[in-house]
């Protein structure tokens, strides 16, 4: 495998993923959208980081890309 397809692989991998963890947060979200079930959302989490790591991706990436989905406005409604 030549370095771009390994670039382009690893790129999709990180799609997957960065699309994996929004579904969890949306999956842990109230009906109304203005809680966060943190609980769901960490065992969701939990779930994904064990999938990453067989798939290769470090600790380092895969907090990464839970940071960027945790914009101020999902952590405001896991605190309210």
């Amino acid at each position: 495998m030549n370095q771009k397809c390994k670039d382009d692989f690893k790129e999709s991998l990180l799609g997957q993923y960065r699309e994996l963890i929004q579904e969890a947060i949306l999956e842990s979200e109230s009906d109304m959208k203005t809680r966060l079930d943190i609980g769901r959302l960490n065992s969701k989490l939990t779930v994904i980081t064990k999938s990453a790591r067989y798939d290769g991706l470090n600790d380092e990436t895969i907090d990464q890309l839970i940071n960027e989905a945790m914009t101020p406005d999902v952590c405001k409604r896991s605190a309210a």
